[in-house]
């Protein structure tokens, strides 16, 4: 997966992470997109039972009272606060260690044996690889977490 990189330090986004978890909401991932004018700072939020609008609500109010003391120091943006959705991203090897187990489609930087497209069962996470059944061909592939482009759940509905 690639690096981020945002425009406050690690030490602002934990405590954004603080903040939000002591009202029982997990920040899961944190996206900064600069455009032509303004820049977009989203925050994925998560928590037991699914998010709330009004639990987006007051992520925002409270990164916000966070953030807007930094204005100065921070180029224009615009703040979103949303779920990861049912199609959640699997951002770190956390997030797969968390969901081993589930459905997920992943899309690989390079191809591996032929395929750059895995979609099957999670079944392990172990330092920095995953073992992925893949239900269309029946096998299994160890990867590199570093060559995982992109890693989702497969909603089950």
């Amino acid at each position: 997966m690639t690096a981020r990189t945002l425009p406050f330090d690690a030490a602002t986004e934990g405590l954004l992470k603080g903040r939000l978890e002591a009202l029982g909401l997990e920040l899961c991932h944190v996206d900064w997109l600069q455009g032509r004018g303004r820049a977009t700072l989203t925050l994925f939020i998560d928590r037991p039972g699914g998010v709330t609008l009004d639990d987006c609500e007051t992520a925002s109010r409270e990164a916000s009272a966070i953030l807007d003391p930094l204005e100065e120091s921070l180029p224009a943006y615009v703040l979103e606060v949303s779920s990861p959705g049912l199609d959640r991203p699997l951002w770190t090897l956390a997030d797969c260690a968390r969901w081993k187990g589930s459905r997920v489609t992943m899309r690989l930087e390079r191809k591996l044996e032929g395929t750059a497209k895995l979609k099957g069962i999670l079944e392990d996470v172990r330092e920095d690889s995953l073992t992925v059944l893949d239900e269309d061909r029946k096998r299994r592939y160890t990867v590199r977490f570093g060559d995982v482009r992109r890693a989702r759940l497969v909603p089950e509905l």
